[in-house]
């Protein structure tokens, strides 16, 4: 009974550590979207940006500021409030409120505010652009761990099939239907074989890992990718060459890699007006409140400040009014804020056209290597047909003691390489299809 408990809490641990957690492609997607470092970082910069569209809108309110002061002072000086001489010590006190609104800027006000939420825009942008590259990244990660697990599938059926034919060719050299001379060759190739697995084996390793690293996940954790309906593939693999033109002016008018340039462009048109507001006059509505006393104005027996209180009740002064300020120099400040203003836009402008010829050429290109593709692929397809049969006749003569050792390994290691070129050319298709989805906003997962 107690061996038996034993067992099971082995079997437990066991289960434990090698359970396996199979992720589909969309899942994969959703989990980098959600934990990726640089998106998060993306994230806060549209968060900040939000704050700072909403900040701008305070702009509107007026300002209200508090302040007091208390003074005593000693040997001769003048009292602030008669103005006369005073050669002893005293003391004033009095507090001030005052506020301004400002009712005319020049539209700097008004247009930091639309700036802000241009700003705003821009950064929703660059936050999608963002999210889109870690996507295609993604799906690069998941098809490399498919074609590296298809590799070792290959890998694995090679060192099958030589081992198939080594037990075979020791029952004919017993025989004496061939020499045994040709055991030597096939048990080389077998350890070839099995030192090929291996490598295999690390490349699925490896491109596991570079997948975790991309959806933060801990590399101990011990993951499996789901494969898509063959049915999936095969439309992929059959589907139609859209028109590259028509690709473009797509990606053009809706990437976010583009799309952000016209709202860029919008913010620096906003950052001129700004700049040009710092020769327009200001006007603002301003207002003030406050008291000044001093104990000099008391006989020297009192001598202290009135409290506060008193001081309202009979000393309370306010003011109201208008303030106008024209700039009349500046040292030059705002001739040169409009310069870099310019220069900003003219810049953008040169980023907008450098990413769009930049689009067209890579759209250009995603198409023409769409093409290639399908065409090594169909030409894979026809070298596997042929090396299968060639690898057929070879056994075939081998087994009948009329072909050398050397000649059927090397059929098997013909047939072994056009089920390497054939896996990599599917997925060097389906890589370049799905390029082709990216730029039109297609789902990416199968």
């Amino acid at each position: 009974m107690r061996k038996f408990s034993i067992l099971a809490i082995l079997v437990a641990v066991s289960v434990g550590v090698f359970a396996q957690t199979t992720i589909t492609l969309q899942e994969a997607i959703n989990r980098a979207t959600d934990y990726n470092l640089q998106l998060k970082q993306g994230a806060a910069g549209v968060e900040f940006s939000e704050k700072a569209a909403n900040q701008s809108r305070l702009l509107l309110l007026p300002n209200l500021n508090l302040g007091s002061s208390y003074f005593w002072n000693f040997g001769y000086t003048v009292d602030p409030v008669t103005n006369l001489p005073l050669a002893n010590s005293f003391q004033n006190n009095g507090f001030q409120a005052s506020s301004s609104m400002n009712l005319f800027s020049g539209g700097s006000i008004s247009n930091t505010i639309k700036k802000s939420k241009t700003d705003l825009q821009v950064a929703g942008m660059n936050y999608k652009e963002a999210v889109e590259n870690v996507q295609f990244q993604v799906i690069v990660a998941y098809l490399a761990v498919m074609f590296a697990e298809e590799q070792l599938k290959i890998a694995e059926q090679k060192i099958s099939t030589t081992q198939l034919q080594l037990d075979n060719s020791k029952k004919l050299a017993q025989a004496g239907s061939i020499p045994e001379g040709n055991l030597l060759t096939i048990e080389a190739q077998l350890a070839q074989d099995e030192l090929n697995q291996i490598q295999a084996q690390n490349q699925v390793d490896k491109t596991y890992l570079d997948l975790k690293l991309l959806l933060q996940m801990d590399v101990s954790e011990n993951i499996r990718i789901a494969y898509p309906d063959v049915s999936k593939l095969e439309y992929i693999l059959n589907a139609p060459v859209p028109d590259a033109l028509t690709v473009a002016n797509y990606a053009i008018a809706n990437k976010a890699s583009i799309k952000k340039y016209e709202y860029q462009l919008m913010s620096d048109e906003l950052n001129k007006k700004i700049a040009g507001a710092g020769a327009m006059p200001t006007l603002s509505l301003v207002g003030q409140v406050g008291t000044n006393y001093s104990s000099a104005t008391y006989p020297p027996i009192i001598n202290e400040a009135d409290p506060y209180g008193t001081q309202i009740n009979n000393n309370l002064s306010e003011v109201v009014g208008i303030s106008l300020q024209i700039p009349i120099f500046n040292n030059g400040q705002v001739m040169l804020n409009k310069q870099n203003a310019d220069l900003t836009l003219i810049n953008t402008q040169l980023n907008q056209q450098i990413a769009v010829n930049t689009m067209r050429q890579n759209v250009t290109q995603a198409i023409n290597d769409l093409k290639a593709a399908i065409a090594s692929y169909a030409a894979a397809e026809k070298n596997m047909a042929a090396a299968v049969s060639a690898f057929e006749f070879a056994e075939k003569k081998f087994n009948m003691g009329t072909a050398s050792s050397f000649d059927y390994t090397n059929a098997i290691n013909m047939k072994a390489q056009a089920e390497s070129s054939l896996v990599q050319a599917k997925y060097d298709l389906i890589f370049k299809a799905k390029i082709i989805d990216y730029y039109l906003d297609k789902p990416l997962d199968f």
